[in-house]
């Protein structure tokens, strides 16, 4: 019976031994489950977030179209980063006719606050993350943890960082940045996704922007330039004896005052070779017989002489 007893016992070690095998089995498949759940909701999360988020930068990008000018379109990108991309500060830079150096054009504080940047110069650093997008034409960069700085050089933090790209179609003209100063969230790869889209639609508004504008300015400088050239056409009334030239108004003006007001023409008024010798005849015979030269009759001239 001892016996019998004893492998009794045994039979229920084991079993229970592998029923807690599969309590531990079920724990670790529910943990999994559970992890994966996790996972899969933040992926949905992401999805989403990132799908809200395009939607919004397709509409934020006929917006900032309708800017008057570049630096006002990189001011309401700057505060859309913020308010509806939801990035913690963003700021946006592009390259100075020196290719070694980057201008600001508007940012955010360590407060969260939109400043004025548009007066800092930096030069371009070919190693840093944003040296790495303006001159070895990355795309993209994501950087560890830095120091924050102001604008007057003083640290305010530390947060990690992404650059993208700012293209005109062919080449890079600037980057825009994002971190997470404000808040400390883990940067994620949808909003790297994000900011990389965000740096494409800047540099399409901005370039067809400036090409706008140059236009623009090219226009009103022609238009100026036409309105200062006056031109002269159709048929002029003018007196056959006199020469003076009847207006729109039927005023009879003197030739070089009519032409003086239709075009940009000055004149400088002299006196011809034979209106000077009829009216004054002394002195032309004077200048003749200086010059050597036999004054002309009437008979040389076809003229008849009235008083004879």
């Amino acid at each position: 019976m001892s016996d019998t007893h004893h492998c009794s016992e045994q039979g229920q070690d084991a079993e229970v031994e592998v029923l807690r095998q599969r309590i531990a089995e079920l724990e670790r498949s529910t943990a999994e489950l559970e992890r994966v759940r996790v996972l899969l909701e933040r992926r949905e999360n992401a999805e989403r977030f990132f799908s809200e988020k395009l939607q919004r930068l397709v509409a934020l990008a006929n917006d900032l179209f309708t800017a008057d000018t570049v630096d006002e379109l990189c001011r309401q990108a700057v505060q859309a980063g913020r308010e509806e991309l939801g990035f913690d500060r963003v700021g946006i830079w592009f390259k100075t006719e020196d290719p070694c150096e980057i201008a600001g054009t508007f940012g955010v504080d360590g407060s969260g606050e939109i400043i004025d940047e548009r007066h800092l110069r930096t030069r371009i650093d070919s190693t840093s993350p944003e040296g790495r997008v303006l001159l070895s034409h990355e795309p993209f960069v994501v950087a560890g943890n830095a120091p924050m700085v102001d604008a007057s050089g003083e640290q305010i933090g530390e947060a990690s960082q992404m650059f993208a790209a700012v293209w005109d179609g062919t080449d890079v003209i600037g980057h825009v940045s994002a971190d997470n100063l404000l808040r400390n969230h883990p940067l994620a790869s949808h909003q790297a996704d994000l900011l990389r889209l965000f740096g494409t639609v800047l540099g399409y508004l901005t370039t067809r922007k400036r090409v706008e504008l140059e236009r623009e300015y090219l226009i009103e400088q022609l238009k100026d330039a036409l309105g200062k050239i006056k031109t002269l056409s159709g048929l002029l009334p003018i007196c056959c004896r006199c020469k003076k030239i009847r207006d729109d108004k039927g005023y009879w003006n003197k030739i070089d005052v009519y032409v003086q007001e239709h075009s940009d023409v000055d004149f400088s008024h002299s006196i011809c070779p034979e209106c000077a010798e009829e009216l004054y005849p002394d002195l032309s015979a004077q200048a003749a017989a200086i010059r050597g030269e036999e004054p002309e009759s009437p008979a040389d001239t076809g003229e008849e002489n009235l008083d004879r």
